[in-house]
C-alpha cells in the first residue's frame, strides 16, 4: 500500500465522517422542530383553556354566556358589547392558531380541533350574526382565517337547513 492509497483512504474516511455528522445534525433540527411544534401547540392549547375557564369559572359568567349566546333571549346594548368582546377574545386566539398551523408552526391536528370547537360558537344565530359584524370589522386584515370562518359558518348553515328539511319536508 502507497502513501497515496493511504491518503485517498484517509479523505475517504473524513468524507463519511462529515457527511455522517450532518446526518446527525439533520436529524437532530428535525427533532428539536418537533418539540419546537409540539409546546407552541401545547402552549397554544393551554391559552385556550385559560380563557375558557375565565369564561365560566363562577355562576354569573356562565350564565351570562349561556343566557347570551346559547339560550339567545334578549341582553341589553351593554350585554352585547361584553359578548362581542368575549367571542372577539376567543376568535383572536383562533386566529393565532391559524396562522400558526397555516406557516407550519404547530402541530398538524391543532386547526381540524379548534375549527371543531369553533362550530360550538357559531352555531347559535347569535353567533353566527356576531361573525357577520366580526368578520368586516375585527378580523378583516386576515382574509384567509375570515374565509375558513366563513367555511364553517356555511357548513353550520347547511346542516341547520338539512335538519330542518328532516323535520318538515
Amino acid at each position: 500500500m502507497t502513501l497515496e492509497n493511504i491518503y485517498y483512504i484517509g479523505q475517504t474516511i473524513a468524507v463519511i465522517a462529515i457527511l455522517a455528522s450532518l446526518g446527525a445534525i439533520w436529524v437532530q433540527m428535525r427533532q428539536a422542530n418537533r418539540l419546537a411544534k409540539l409546546e407552541s401547540t401545547r402552549m397554544i392549547w393551554a391559552d385556550a383553556m385559560v380563557m375558557l375557564r375565565s369564561q365560566v369559572e363562577d355562576k354569573e359568567k356562565a350564565d351570562f354566556l349561556q343566557r347570551a349566546l346559547f339560550a339567545g333571549g334578549e341582553i341589553s346594548d351593554a350585554e352585547k358589547t361584553r359578548l362581542y368582546l368575549i367571542l372577539a377574545s376567543m376568535f383572536v386566539g383562533m386566529e393565532n392558531g391559524f396562522a400558526m398551523e397555516q406557516s407550519g408552526m404547530i402541530d398538524d391536528n391543532f386547526w381540524p380541533r379548534m375549527r371543531a370547537s369553533t362550530h360550538d360558537y357559531l352555531k347559535p344565530e347569535r353567533g353566527r350574526r356576531w361573525w357577520a359584524v366580526a368578520r368586516k370589522r375585527t378580523f378583516a386584515p386576515n382574509p384567509a382565517f375570515v374565509a375558513e370562518i366563513d367555511a364553517i359558518v356555511t357548513e353550520i348553515e347547511a346542516a341547520l337547513e338539512e335538519d330542518v328539511e328532516k323535520i318538515y319536508g
